[in-house]
């Protein structure tokens, strides 16, 4: 049975609890390592000039500027890593999407941004991105 690494928990803990329960469920179907939660400024930073991220710090949805706030973003992947599997992350984002629903949980997923049930046209794919969804 799939379940999380230390480093996957250990960034979990920097995330809002609603999303903590989306990927408690997910671990249970499928192996997926949590790579991101809360980012720093800096890694914020870093994240933009990479072109990981079009968003400025403190904009994310990663970003927690205020004392003890949690993360409202995950960066993820299926595991085994392969950033050319595009079909594992699609899959994974769609059994996400089906817990998150199933928990009364809004999420917006990096491969569907418009939140329209497509995974093309989105102009910034970031498959292994979820968000909760705050309109």
């Amino acid at each position: 049975m799939p379940h999380f690494g230390t480093r996957s928990l250990e960034r979990l803990e920097t995330v809002d609890p609603d999303l903590v329960a989306i990927f408690t469920e997910l671990i249970r179907l499928v192996d997926v390592s949590i790579l991101c939660g809360s980012r720093s400024e800096a890694d914020q930073n870093a994240a933009v000039a990479s072109g990981n991220s079009r968003t400025p710090w403190p904009q994310s949805r990663h970003n927690c500027p205020e004392p003890g706030q949690l993360s409202r973003a995950v960066d993820w992947a299926p595991y085994p890593i392969d950033w050319n599997a595009a079909d594992r992350f699609l899959l994974c984002g769609g059994l996400l999407w089906g817990i998150a629903e199933g928990l009364e949980v809004e999420v917006r997923l990096g491969s569907d941004w418009s939140r329209n049930g497509r995974a093309n046209g989105n102009g910034f794919e970031d498959l292994g991105h979820v968000e909760l969804w705050e309109p």
